[in-house]
């Protein structure tokens, strides 16, 4: 089969595309069986056994396609075996062809085998169409007197290699939105820490697990850490904050604890499902309040897309069927400010008196490995 790279890889210089090639192969050997692979430019030839479809949740590949290798001597050679491959998938169908050029130098060019190709299928087909054909039949001349025939592109995940852009941890409610923002920012190249402050009882942890198994399905070689810190001591401190403040506060609170996970377990940045203006804890104040002081970079993905487009990705990514019957943090508290000053939630928070160390020290961790199981 062949495989083309997503378009920000090939435009890296040499050393970080070849990193990012070689982490990018390490994922697909833990999705499908790899036998070979040979990379000829922005396009990968690889000899895979299993399912094909799982390659559409390995991020860094554009598109992939079975194909059949063409060995040749010439561009009339080509033009016949190609031909007599894919002649059937065009008969009676307006087509395309398109030739590509990833490797080797022959005495014609990729417009020659379109033309060359066009004209040998264009009996048995309804007419040549290059705005939107019926079928597409790709050419990818890899080496001098090698090529690929393939007819039809599968779309894959694009984005780069997960594992290419180092760690973040990531806050999952168990509601929609987090788990998409993990998604996203693991499209990125990143590895996730999962960081859950339990205080939904058994039936929430269970809905966090299984939106982090569907997400382990994206992670290629990457197993997937979930850290469920202990919510009681942080839900008694809550009761003594003003009602209004509450959210925003607990919001702070999980931004802190975020960032002694992350300097535990050397990840740099936090990644919140935050939507501007969604609900009141994430206004521009709330979050200027709730952020303050943090240190590391604080990863929105989310930040300008609404409920709806959130939830189609939601249920693209296989995690919206779990998500919709969890509630939000928000859900504690019926009233809440929209304009927090910093200095109160700074007040509040330290008037809690968390062990924020000791809190992450303490946490359940659940490693989710492939095929979701849980250790």
């Amino acid at each position: 089969m062949v495989a083309t790279l997503a378009g920000e890889l090939g435009i890296k210089g040499r050393p970080t595309r070849a990193h990012m090639v070689n982490e990018l192969i390490r994922n697909v050997s833990a999705t499908v069986r790899l036998r070979s692979w040979r990379a000829y430019g922005g396009t990968l030839v690889l000899e895979v056994d299993g399912d094909l479809s799982a390659l559409s949740r390995v991020f860094g590949i554009a598109h992939y396609s079975a194909a059949t290798p063409v060995k040749y001597e010439d561009l009339q050679d080509l033009t016949r075996k190609a031909s007599a491959l894919v002649v059937e998938d065009v008969r009676g169908r307006r087509f395309a062809v398109r030739a590509r050029r990833a490797g080797g130098e022959d005495r014609f060019t990729s417009t020659d085998v379109n033309r060359e190709l066009g004209a040998a299928l264009l009996q048995a087909s309804a007419g040549v169409d290059l705005e939107s054909p019926e079928v597409t039949v790709y050419v990818d001349i890899v080496e001098r007197g090698l090529a690929y025939v393939h007819t039809g592109l599968a779309e894959g995940a694009r984005g780069l290699p997960v594992g290419v852009a180092g760690r973040t941890v990531a806050l999952v409610s168990g509601g929609i939105d987090s788990p998409v923002a993990t998604w996203m920012i693991m499209k990125r190249g990143v590895v996730p820490l999962v960081l859950n402050l339990s205080i939904g009882g058994e039936e929430h942890r269970r809905a966090v697990l299984e939106e982090v198994r569907a997400l382990r399905a994206w992670s290629g070689r990457h197993d997937i850490k979930v850290f469920f810190v202990d919510g009681i001591p942080v839900m008694k401190g809550l009761a003594e904050v003003r009602r209004e403040l509450r959210v925003v506060t607990l919001k702070r609170v999980l931004y802190r604890l975020a960032e002694a996970l992350a300097i535990r377990e050397g990840a740099h940045s936090i990644t919140t499902g935050e939507s501007l203006s969604q609900v009141s804890s994430q206004t521009m104040w709330n979050l200027e309040a709730e952020e303050h002081g943090i240190e590391l970079p604080v990863l929105r993905p989310l930040i300008a897309m609404d409920k709806d487009e959130i939830a189609e990705v939601a249920r693209r990514i296989g995690t919206y069927s779990v998500s919709a019957k969890v509630p939000e943090y928000c859900a504690i508290a019926q009233a809440s400010t929209t304009r927090a000053r910093v200095e109160d939630v700074i007040k509040a928070e330290q008037a809690m008196n968390l062990d924020y160390r000791e809190l992450v020290k303490s946490a359940e961790v659940v490693k989710v490995s492939p095929e979701g199981q849980s250790t």
